[in-house]
């Protein structure tokens, strides 16, 4: 068959890395944004209805669900690796959070391992590229920054440290704008180690 006589491409085709034409973001990729999306429900069910908090649904891990949700229904891949950079650097301080004050639910699993899992299959297939870590901090400050506004401060409402500096912190880093630097730098240099990683495990060939 001449060239001349090849189907045109699909646009989810289009869509897809150079490494990946033969794995087109197609409608099953697609539809995989039924279960982050459920995920981010579960959780504003939780936090809303029962526990009656909804400024924790403000946390960074949980809008990253819906982050998800979103990149894997628009079939984006810049949306899909900021949200797969935050997702991965949420469970240690989920972890750590679970030691620390023993609470832990089957919803909490699901949104931060769960979610966390299926961005590492989301990104096998759109591939990690340098410069996703500015975007992800980018869209952490920002975050932060709604958090700020829509919450007040609190033991129990400083979510996304919006507020002043986490636990005990809060007695060395009196200034919360010194805390504020400090830790952004920090969260900076996680997010870039997290895509070098990314990169070497589901690199972008052909970029």
């Amino acid at each position: 068959m001449s060239s001349g006589n090849r189907p045109s491409p699909s646009p989810t085709t289009l869509n897809a890395p150079p490494h990946r034409q033969g794995l087109p973001l197609d409608i099953k990729f697609r539809l995989l944004a039924l279960l982050p999306l459920l995920f981010f429900v579960a959780r504003v069910i939780e936090y809303v209805v029962i526990a009656h908090t909804p400024e924790q649904i403000l946390w960074c891990c949980h809008v990253s669900n819906l982050l998800l949700a979103v990149g894997l229904a628009s079939a984006s891949p810049r949306i899909i690796r900021i949200a797969v950079i935050w997702l991965l650097l949420g469970i240690p301080p989920w972890v750590l959070d679970m030691v620390m004050t023993g609470l832990i639910t089957p919803i909490s699993i699901f949104t931060h391992l769960g979610s966390a899992a299926l961005s590492l299959v989301a990104i096998r297939v759109v591939g990690m590229k340098s410069g996703a870590w500015l975007q992800s901090l980018l869209y952490f400050i920002i975050l932060q920054q709604l958090t700020r506004l829509a919450t007040v401060p609190g033991p129990y409402t400083n979510v996304n440290v919006a507020h002043f500096a986490y636990g005990p912190l809060k007695d060395i880093f009196t200034k919360y704008w010194i805390y504020l630097l400090v830790n952004s730098l920090i969260v900076a240099l996680a997010l870039w180690l997290i895509e070098r990683l990314l990169i070497w495990w589901a690199p972008v060939r052909g970029d």
